[in-house]
C-alpha cells in the first residue's frame, strides 16, 4: 500500500515538470505561413517604394564577390590554359603549312629561274650562230667525268648527230672547250682549263698574241706569250686569234685576273680566269665543220 502511494506521488511530480524543448509545440504551421506571408508582402511593399533591399543586395554582392573570384580562379585558369594549348597547335599547323607553302614556292621560284636562264642563253647562243655564219649542233652538258687529273664533260649529241673530233664548243658566255672523244649519241669535251688544252688567243687592248694552257681546275688559264714588253693588266680581255682555223676569231675566252711580272730570264705569270663554266652553264653550241663546194 505504501509502496503504491509513494509511485503516485512520483508520478505526479514527473507530470508536472515542463515537458522537453523537442516536445513543445508553438504556433501551428497556418499561422506561422499567414505571419510569413504578410512579412514578405510587407518586404516586397517596403523595397518597392523605398528601394533599401536594393541596396543591401549591393552590398551583399560586394561582399561575396571577392569569395566568388576566387572560387572561380581554378576555372578560368584551366580555360586560359585550354585556349593557350590550342592556339600553339593552331600557330603550330599553320606555320607547317606555310613552310611547305614556302619550299612548293621556293622550287617553283628555282625551276623558273633555271628556266630563264637557259632560255637567255639559247636566245644568245642563236645570235652567235647568226654572227658566226658557221654550221653548229646544240647539245647540253649531262654530266662532268669523275676524274681528277682532266677537266672534262659529257654532251648528249655524238657523230650521228655531225659530231666531229676537235670541234670547238661555246656557249653564251664565249669559248668552253673542244670535242676530245665522240661517240655515237654523246661525246666528250674537253674545257680550257684542262692542261692538256691549249687555245690561240689575243688581247685587244695590248696587242699581245699568246697561247691558253689550262691550269687543271675548272676556271682558270695561264697566258703563255714572247712579247716581253707588253703592258697585260687585270681586267684586260683574251680573245680567240682564229689562228690554226679551229676556233673562229673574236669570241671571249675569259679575263686576265693576275699579272705577275717577269724578272730577268723568264717570261711574266699571268693567270686568267675563263668565260665560260661548265657547271653554270649547260646548254652549249659545237661548231662543226664547213662543208666544201664539191660537197666532199
Amino acid at each position: 500500500m505504501n509502496s503504491g502511494l509513494y509511485w503516485l506521488q512520483n508520478k505526479s511530480v514527473s507530470l508536472s515538470q515542463t515537458p522537453p524543448l523537442l516536445f513543445k509545440q508553438g504556433a501551428s504551421a497556418t499561422v506561422k505561413f499567414f505571419v510569413y506571408a504578410a512579412f514578405s508582402v510587407m518586404l516586397i511593399t517596403a523595397d518597392s517604394n523605398l528601394g533599401f533591399l536594393s541596396k543591401m543586395r549591393g552590398a551583399i554582392t560586394v561582399l561575396i564577390n571577392p569569395v566568388i573570384e576566387g572560387l572561380l580562379l581554378p576555372r578560368d585558369a584551366f580555360f586560359a590554359l585550354a585556349d593557350r594549348y590550342s592556339t600553339v597547335l593552331e600557330l603550330n599547323e599553320k606555320i607547317s603549312v606555310l613552310e611547305k607553302d614556302l619550299r612548293t614556292n621556293a622550287k617553283v621560284m628555282l625551276q623558273i629561274d633555271q628556266l630563264q636562264k637557259e632560255n637567255n642563253d639559247l636566245r644568245a647562243l642563236l645570235n652567235l650562230r647568226e654572227k658566226l655564219n658557221r654550221p653548229s649542233v646544240n647539245a647540253e652538258i649531262r654530266y662532268e667525268l669523275p676524274d681528277i687529273y682532266s677537266d672534262k664533260v659529257v654532251i648528249d649529241k655524238g657523230s650521228k648527230d655531225g659530231v666531229k673530233l676537235g670541234n670547238p664548243v661555246i656557249t653564251a658566255s664565249g669559248i668552253l672547250g673542244q670535242v676530245s672523244r665522240v661517240y655515237g649519241k654523246k661525246a666528250e669535251l674537253t674545257l680550257i682549263s684542262d692542261n692538256s688544252l691549249s687555245i690561240p688567243v689575243s688581247l685587244p687592248s695590248s696587242g699581245v698574241i699568246a697561247i691558253t694552257k689550262g691550269r687543271g681546275n675548272s676556271s682558270s688559264f695561264e697566258l703563255q706569250y714572247s712579247d716581253l714588253s707588253a703592258e697585260v693588266k687585270v681586267g684586260d680581255e683574251v680573245l680567240t686569234s682564229g689562228l690554226g682555223g679551229i676556233y673562229p676569231p673574236g669570241i671571249l675566252v675569259g679575263h686576265i685576273i693576275s699579272v705577275n711580272p717577269a724578272v730577268p730570264g723568264q717570261f711574266p705569270n699571268v693567270i686568267g680566269r675563263t668565260a665560260s663554266v661548265a657547271g653554270a652553264q649547260h646548254q652549249v653550241m659545237i661548231l662543226t665543220e664547213k662543208e666544201s663546194s664539191d660537197g666532199s
